[in-house]
């Protein structure tokens, strides 16, 4: 008898692992697209390959930020979006020799190969190491396949079709956050300091990856720190120089982001995909919608679908979860996972947080993300709790291995790429032989364009060849040429003007989501018959073409007929020069300051003169003028005499209307500045009043001819942008007015340069921690640097 059972041991045994083999051999096929060499086909995919090569540039000049002009006419790179993760693609690139693009989708395979080793190490340690060595394999491969067989949100979710569609990022922090924790809770087992090196490193590695997940994976190292509370109290020296260390480590993430976070534009995506539906799996709703619209009943349909595709067991999982919470909460093992389950699940449902700090309104989303691991690492648990209830019905293996069969089915049957409505996993296989052709006549007429141009495209949102971000970005790259938009990821204040102006005649394109809307109000002051104002706008930020196909980009160009000039034609697409209005007054720029500038000493925040000047820029362009705003800030104070004679007038913006705002200008009357005072509130609540105003106003100023309104290779504006001949000055498109203050013989040089010292130290921080984290590995397991207080 106990012959026959060390045989059905042993062939179990046999089973389990040749399983393991198969499904090992199946990740590699099914992924196997990753090592072809091509870009892969994503939304976001082409925008964070280009910001790769970005990172390479700098690189090689030893600094990790700085400036670059591919998207939004120019903009500073990588200080509010942490570029650790394409430092690993240029080490890839490196090592074995390969293009920048390959090296990106390489990194893909290794994030999805190093986020399912960390499910399956984190699960472990908190679970499933008291299992046997086969159960263990199969509970893990469970909750690997339970979880990259999720669907989820797309391009805003996680799993596989986030993964290729451009969250690829978040992800590998997603995995960093798992190490961070399993070495933290290693330490509190095995009390070996290798261990806090490596969730030192880890954690500060967070931070240089993805800066705005590290904000979870500081919630969730806090929840584990309360659920442990009595081991660290003890151990709180340890815990305070490692945090200390931490600290120092991220000093340059912090301060990069915390010093600039104002030129960032906040995002945020109100709409977010139904989180329980999402579980039951958005593919199977789809389904389901398809066919009510074809006269069957949803609910019917529905459910056909989820047993049908398999996923029912996300349903049985979500049953079994709410029984077994109680008891999973009793146990401190389960208690940390259970409380980050709910608390991220309630974070994923509840927008409060992001009322409280704007910055983390684009979170909702993510939220849920860091709340499907959690449940994915817990599926096996309920599952062999709820087995247990009935194990003299289901005996516990057989049935293990059944659900693993049909996840491992559903894995092998679930295409993201059609859920993603690709044709293909890769960029050029996904399109016909014709698009590819048309795609280089488009990329050789844009070569042809003035070096230094900027192009406005009109981005649809649709996954064909001609819209979206994945096909815009690499093109314009690709041609050499400035793209007027970008990754909304690395976005300044200016890509929001833009979604605002849009609404006069493309409001048809695709709008990232954005916190700052003031389309309503620019809209209220619109004219009858009036269609150039964004043409203007464009103008205004030293944008002279535009590119598009559609229907709509076609009427709009004919109702503007008089301001463009066609440059040239493919296909359905139409490069065209804007032209300025001829019937537009012109004059040197309009100086904007605050009252609270000269009475508190208070700067005129960023997004209150961009709100007030683009609602100005209302009027101007109503009274038929074209001229520029610019702020002047309490740093311009002391200037004022060296930059009046660049500007036309003054214009001084108050909340309260006082007597000292008057006097002040009464001075700036002394000097013949035409000036002007205008109450806040006027401005939008009092339109023919401030129009009257206005009017009066612009007829003290000395007109001149437009050539000085156009200002050539116009960059975001961004403080640290230092020249040695002049002074920046922020215009109200977000962009930088340049001001010569040196004359004479001194030649007119408007360069201007972002200091390389703050991305020296920066890039050497993050390579430290990377060296750190590489250290963890090696010499703290030589005895005489393991420091250990672990029993030898």
């Amino acid at each position: 008898m106990l012959l026959l059972f060390s045989k059905k041991t042993v062939w179990t045994n046999i089973s389990v692992f040749l399983l393991t083999f198969v499904i090992f051999i199946t990740f590699l096929i099914k992924f196997s697209y990753l090592f072809s060499g091509e870009t892969v086909s994503g939304w976001d995919t082409p925008g964070h390959v280009i910001l790769a090569k970005e990172f390479v540039k700098l690189t090689e000049n030893g600094t990790a930020i700085g400036w670059s002009d591919v998207w939004f006419g120019g903009f500073p790179i990588f200080y509010f979006y942490p570029p650790f993760y394409y430092f690993l693609v240029y080490l890839i690139h490196l090592v074995f020799s390969i293009p920048v693009e390959s090296a990106f989708s390489v990194s893909i395979f290794f994030t999805i190969v190093l986020l399912a080793i960390a499910i399956y190490q984190f699960g472990s340690q908190f679970f499933w190491r008291r299992f046997p060595v086969v159960i263990r394999i199969i509970i893990g491969m469970l909750s690997i396949l339970f979880y990259f067989n999720y669907a989820g949100e797309g391009l805003q979710g996680t799993s596989i079709v986030g993964i290729i569609e451009g969250t690829v990022i978040s992800s590998f922090t997603h995995a960093l956050f798992l190490f961070g924790i399993l070495f933290l809770d290693s330490f509190r087992k095995k009390n070996h300091i290798r261990y806090l090196v490596l969730f030192v490193s880890v954690t500060s590695l967070v931070f240089y990856s993805h800066l705005l997940s590290s904000i979870f994976y500081s919630l969730i190292l806090f929840i584990y720190l309360v659920v442990y509370r009595k081991f660290w109290v003890k151990q709180f020296r340890f815990l305070f120089v490692s945090f200390s260390v931490i600290f120092l480590l991220i000093c340059p993430v912090l301060y990069q982001y915390f010093r600039y976070s104002e030129y960032t534009s906040s995002v945020f995506y109100g709409y977010s995909y139904p989180p329980v539906l999402s579980i039951l799996s958005r593919d199977v709703y789809d389904q389901a919608v398809k066919a009510s619209q074809l006269g069957e009943n949803i609910t019917l349909a529905f459910v056909i679908e989820l047993f049908r595709s398999g996923r029912w067991l996300y349903l049985f999982v979500l049953i079994a979860l709410t029984f077994h919470l109680r008891s999973l909460q009793n146990y401190i093992r389960s208690r940390f996972l259970t409380t980050l389950l709910l608390v991220f699940f309630w974070m994923s449902l509840d927008y409060s947080f992001g009322y409280i700090f704007p910055n983390i309104k684009i979170h909702n989303y993510r939220a849920f993300d860091s709340f499907f691991i959690t449940f994915s690492i817990l599926m096996p648990v309920v599952l062999v709790y709820s087995l247990r209830i009935q194990k003299k019905f289901l005996p516990l293996f057989p049935v293990l291995v059944f659900v693993l069969l049909s996840q491992f089915y559903l894995f092998v049957t679930f295409d993201p790429f059609v859920y993603q409505e690709y044709k293909s996993p890769l960029w050029k296989e996904a399109r016909p032989k014709e698009e590819i052709v048309l795609y280089d006549r488009l990329s050789e007429k844009l070569k042809q364009l003035p070096p230094g141009s900027i192009v406005q495209p009109e981005i649809i949102k649709t996954k064909s060849v001609f819209g979206g971000p994945h096909f815009w970005i690499p093109l314009f790259y690709n041609a050499g040429v400035k793209n007027n938009l970008g990754l909304t990821v690395e976005s300044s204040y200016y890509s929001t003007l833009v979604f605002n102006w849009q609404s006069f005649g493309f409001a048809h394109t695709f709008r990232w989501g954005t916190d700052i809307d003031w389309r309503d109000s620019l809209v209220l002051l619109k004219k009858e018959n009036e269609n150039g104002y964004f043409l203007d706008f464009l103008l205004r930020s030293g944008v002279s073409y535009m590119m598009g196909f559609s229907p709509d980009y076609t009427d709009f160009l004919k109702l503007n007929q008089n301001r463009i000039e066609l440059i040239s034609k493919e296909g359905p697409f139409q490069i065209v020069k804007i032209l300025p209005n001829q019937n537009s007054n012109y004059a040197k720029p309009i100086g904007l300051i605050h009252a609270d500038t000269l009475n508190q000493n208070k700067d005129f925040s960023y997004q209150s003169f961009l709100k007030i000047s683009n609602l100005l820029q209302m009027y101007l362009s109503n009274l038929g003028y074209q001229i520029k705003i610019v702020r002047i800030s309490r740093e311009h104070l002391e200037n004022l005499d060296s930059i009046f004679p660049s500007l036309s007038s003054l214009l001084l913006v108050t909340d309260q209307n006082g007597l000292g705002e008057r006097s002040w200008l009464n001075g700036i009357q002394n000097k013949n500045i035409p000036n002007l005072l205008l109450v806040n509130s006027e401005i939008t609540n009092e339109i023919t009043q401030t129009e009257d105003k206005l009017k009066q106003f612009l007829n003290k100023i000395p007109k001149t001819d437009g050539s000085l309104f156009l200002q050539e290779n116009s960059s975001t504006y961004f403080a640290e942008k230092k020249s040695e001949n002049g002074i920046l000055l922020l215009d109200d498109t977000a962009k930088e007015y340049w001001i010569q203050q040196k004359v004479g013989d001194v030649r007119e040089n408007k360069d201007v340069k972002l200091s390389k010292f703050p991305g020296h130290i920066y890039f050497s921080f993050m390579l430290l921690s990377f060296i750190i984290f590489l250290s963890g590995f090696v010499f703290t397991k030589i005895a005489y640097f393991s420091f250990s207080k672990a029993n030898k």
